[in-house]
């Protein structure tokens, strides 16, 4: 019998979708999928080429669970000279992308602890802050995505522990400024919570630019900053990301490191260590996002159909329709009838209903057409 922790906790529907998509594709369809998060770009050459010489070489073992002491004193270089973080490499676990939250949240949260969540938010932050025990508290943000502190002030109570967000954010690619992000920082430091950060699209800003709340020195001892490279080198599959924090949340995220996955894929570190080398990469990736961003935001407008925001970074549009159905039937019916792949923006939040999230980490060719399909169905709902 499975154990009842689980009951709470959802099946991605980002997955759940794309894994349709995928079996509509095996019979014959044609599908236009903007469902899943991950650039549609090739690791880059370079870095494979690094994975397979240290492979080659025989860096196939076990490392020490906290990561290659190289890839470390490469991540703080990193940190101080991109973050403006003070990370020492003993204050950084090298771990799997998105399991850095988990770790997080397990370091944190006694059973019934309460965690702000900023909506419309990630679609996983939910179970993930369940499987750890806590209780989630979706707060609003306003109309432009900004953190409403009056909203917030309503639900602390002595079991609120953390608030989790990431920026850029998904689903609606908002760049949070850095004036709001010491807005926030306050809130944090006058509720003695924790922040945690997650910082996985930080290299695809078009508008705006980085800042990270651990870089003003009163935050350090309250934030958990994650990253990663699947995002920045195209590295999903390689499953490799870092965080940084208090040294007693870093050690006890390296216990149950250590009683889980023991240590992140050695080949993966060794690659990380070419990707943090390659600044460029990254760069020539967010242009053409840029480009594609500029492409969908041109198309949705043009369409008529869609209220829309351009995004200030990340790969993700997220519009908002109007009419009697619910984001997840229009979603369902978009692959059924269009043949199109779309998040219903339900999956992120109350504040999500009636949005779609449209990923555009996908070809011209497939926006182009994709988005035919949705403004045509659109226009027939009229």
């Amino acid at each position: 019998m499975v154990s009842s922790r689980l009951s709470a906790i959802s099946e991605s529907k980002t997955v759940a979708s794309s894994n349709k998509a995928a079996e509509m594709v095996r019979n014959g369809r044609k599908i236009y999928n903007f469902g899943i998060g991950e650039p549609d770009f090739t690791t880059p050459e370079n870095i494979i080429e690094a994975g397979f010489r240290w492979a080659r070489e025989g860096k196939t073992h076990y490392t020490p669970s906290m990561g290659i002491p190289e890839l470390r004193d490469a991540i703080s270089l990193k940190f101080k000279k991109f973050n403006r973080i003070e990370a020492d490499p003993r204050d950084i676990l090298v771990t799997p992308t998105k399991f850095s939250i988990n770790l997080a949240l397990m370091s944190i949260l006694e059973s019934g602890d309460e965690v702000l969540l900023p909506e419309p938010y990630y679609v996983s932050y939910p179970d993930i802050i369940r499987l750890a025990g806590g209780k989630v508290i979706p707060v609003r943000t306003d109309e432009n995505y900004d953190f409403d502190f009056y909203d917030m002030n309503k639900y602390l109570n002595p079991r609120t522990r953390a608030l989790v967000f990431s920026n850029p954010t998904n689903p609606t690619g908002k760049v949070y400024s850095e004036k709001k992000l010491r807005e926030l920082s306050d809130f944090i430091l006058e509720n003695n919570l924790y922040l945690i950060s997650d910082e996985i699209y930080e290299d695809i800003i078009f508008e705006g630019k980085a800042f990270s709340p651990a870089s003003i020195p009163e935050m350090a001892d309250h934030t958990i900053t994650v990253s990663g490279f699947s995002k920045s080198h195209a590295m999903t599959g390689w499953r490799i990301g870092y965080m940084t924090g208090p040294s007693d949340i870093i050690r006890a995220s390296n216990k149950i490191q250590q009683q889980t996955i023991t240590c992140a894929s050695s080949i993966a570190q060794y690659a990380a260590l070419e990707a943090l080398r390659d600044e460029e990469s990254p760069k020539k990736m967010t242009q053409i996002f840029r480009e594609r961003r500029d492409l969908i935001y041109r198309l949705i407008s043009e369409g008529g159909s869609l209220k829309v925001r351009k995004p200030e970074g990340a790969f993700y549009i997220f519009p908002e329709f109007e009419g009697p159905a619910d984001s997840e039937t229009v979603s369902l019916e978009l692959l059924d009838k269009e043949g199109v792949v779309v998040t219903p923006g339900s999956a992120f939040g109350m504040q999500g209903e009636k949005h779609l999230r449209i990923s555009f980490a996908a070809s011209n060719e497939t926006i182009t057409g994709g988005m035919e399909r949705i403004n045509s169905y659109f226009s027939k709902k009229r």
